[in-house]
């Protein structure tokens, strides 16, 4: 066959295989948007390939390539099966998504993406694949989020997605633009650390970096990164995107994912003082995010009362901090440059709820640590007096929260049954929630 009669083979086999997929059910909202959505996009690939003549290689090739794009996405989306990951979980998950990664499409000038999710990998496997290139036809963009499937009750370490979420929005909305300029003026051109590519350079290149730095560096120098060429080798700009994922996970998810990134990125590099071609170094990152909790005041224990709770509380926050690392080298940035860009992404997620990231009172956490000390899933429902039952509203990421106060608190109570305790109490608190809609 020649190239073109090819192409048309396998927009044929396209065809076939999204027929297949009207067969499944891809979350909760079926399989329908996303049918259409991939037809759309197949169509317009088909009548490319009828108008083009078998002697333009240059076309053949960019039609070869959006094929191969539609080809993989519709592979990753025909694995996500419901029971393969923590759809309670997810669901929360999507409405984030759904509210900050919006854009304008054929259908709108405010269109939200289509949320697909699958499991797949190790620990490492936390991400969302957000489609940088939308095809011009398309009706919506589709986000793909992947879960471990080693980690699929553990939804406690899920809270890392928020720093995922922060790609999609970098990369694919229309808060873009408005995201990177705020990183630009708060964290570039107030100075520090991430000036520019050479002040990075210097940081890291510090002769008064920690031991285990020096010994990293020691490790590139032996494959010919040097400080002359780390920025040839390394992605500056991806740096910073992933230093904006971290605070955007932050504000996004509030305190539970600070254990979550604590968790999952100290099981990865336990030194702290890995980096890579696309991330700084762990460690400070980590402290990052520690300190700017800080700086929220989500270790602010004054206001409550003494207690199983409030003990637990202190647990919490006393074991992150002692997590940090001492060395003021991992200092990326000043406390000001902190508060400064947390106040304006706050700022601008605030205008795309449920986006941010709200704290509630402390009797209601309290309430909801009392429920897993006595292993019932914390969910805002409680008996009053008159043996009547009460409905409360309460945010997942609460939930979370609670549960490794739990952690700290009850220290017997395995890992996974604590997981397990949330998921239920994300599933529950769904219907409770619906319920009080008159849904």
């Amino acid at each position: 066959m020649s190239s073109k009669e090819f192409l048309r083979q396998e927009c044929k086999n396209i065809k076939d295989v999204l027929e297949e997929t009207l067969r499944f059910k891809y979350g909760l909202d079926g399989s329908k948007e996303f049918f259409e959505e991939c037809e759309t996009r197949r169509t317009f690939i088909e009548s490319e390939i009828n108008n083009v003549p078998e002697s333009d290689y240059s076309s053949l090739e960019d039609i070869g390539i959006n094929i191969n794009e539609l080809s993989g996405l519709i592979s990753r989306i025909e694995r996500s099966s419901l029971g393969e990951y923590s759809w309670p979980f997810v669901e929360e998950l999507k409405k984030i998504a759904i509210a900050v990664c919006r854009e304008s499409t054929l259908i709108g000038n405010d269109t939200p993406p289509k949320v697909y999710v699958l499991s797949d990998g190790g620990l490492d496997a936390y991400r969302i694949y957000t489609e940088p290139n939308r095809p011009r036809v398309s009706r919506r963009r589709i986000l793909t989020i992947v879960f471990p499937r080693t980690l699929k009750y553990f939804v406690l370490l899920h809270p890392i997605l928020g720093h995922e979420v922060g790609h999609a929005i970098w990369r694919c909305s229309k808060l873009q633009y408005e995201l990177k300029k705020i990183v630009q003026e708060e964290l570039i051109d107030s100075g520090g650390k991430f000036e520019s590519p050479a002040s990075t350079a210097s940081w890291i290149y510090d002769k008064n970096s920690p031991l285990a730095i020096k010994n990293y560096l020691s490790f590139l120098s032996k494959h010919g990164i040097n400080d002359a060429n780390l920025f040839h080798w390394a992605d500056w700009e991806a740096w910073k995107e992933e230093i904006l994922c971290d605070l955007i996970g932050l504000l996004s998810f509030g305190p539970s994912f600070v254990a979550a990134h604590c968790e999952l990125l100290y099981a990865l590099a336990p030194t702290g003082a890995s980096f890579g071609d696309e991330h700084p170094p762990v460690g400070s990152r980590i402290k990052m995010v520690i300190r700017a909790a800080n700086l929220l005041g989500y270790n602010d224990t004054s206001g409550l009362s003494d207690g199983d709770y409030k003990e637990g509380v202190n647990k919490f926050w006393t074991n992150l901090d002692a997590r940090k690392q001492d060395d003021p080298w991992y200092d990326i940035f000043s406390d000001q440059q902190l508060i400064s860009v947390m106040e304006r992404i706050s700022t601008l997620l605030g205008q795309y709820p449920p986006a941010l990231y709200q704290e509630t009172t402390p009797e209601v956490l309290s309430a909801l640590f009392n429920k897993v000390q006595k292993q019932v899933p914390p969910v805002g429902y409680e008996i009053n007096e008159d043996g009547l039952g009460i409905c409360k509203k309460v945010d997942f990421r609460n939930i979370l929260y609670v549960g490794w106060i739990a952690k700290q608190q009850i220290p017997d109570m395995p890992f996974l049954k604590l997981n397990q305790l949330c998921e239920y109490a994300i599933l529950q608190q769904r219907g409770i929630d619906i319920f009080l809609d008159g849904v």
